[in-house]
C-alpha cells in the first residue's frame, strides 16, 4: 500500500475542532493553540482510521487543556506545553500525553 507524505498543521482554536479522516491521513503533526480556553479535539471514528498515527501539541500560552476525544470518550488531555502521541488500532484510539523538553 502506498502512503502519501504527511504534513504538519498549526491552528488557533475558537471551539471544538473535529478532525476528519482525510485530514488525519494527510497530516500527522498538529499544533493547536486553544485560544484562551480549554478545547475539545475530536478524532475520526476508530473503525475507519486503523493504523493512523498522530502527534498533537498544545501551544497554549496559559493553563488551557486540549481534551482529545474519540467515539465520545476522552483519549488524553495534553495541558500547556505538552504533546500527545496517538495511534488508532481500528477498535480504539490510544494516546499518551507528556511534557515537552
Amino acid at each position: 500500500m502506498a502512503h502519501a507524505f504527511k504534513t504538519a498543521a498549526h491552528e488557533t482554536l475558537t471551539g471544538t475542532r473535529t478532525l476528519t479522516l482525510a485530514e488525519v491521513r494527510t497530516t500527522a503533526i498538529w499544533a493547536f493553540d486553544p485560544g484562551g480556553a480549554g478545547r475539545d479535539v475530536v478524532l475520526p471514528n476508530a473503525s475507519t482510521a486503523v493504523g493512523q498515527f498522530l502527534v498533537i501539541a498544545n501551544l497554549a500560552d496559559a493553563a488551557e487543556v486540549l481534551t482529545i476525544k474519540a467515539d465520545s470518550a476522552t483519549v488524553c488531555t495534553p495541558t500547556q506545553a505538552e504533546t500527545a502521541v496517538l495511534f488508532c488500532t481500528g477498535t480504539t484510539w490510544v494516546g499518551i500525553a507528556g511534557a515537552n523538553s
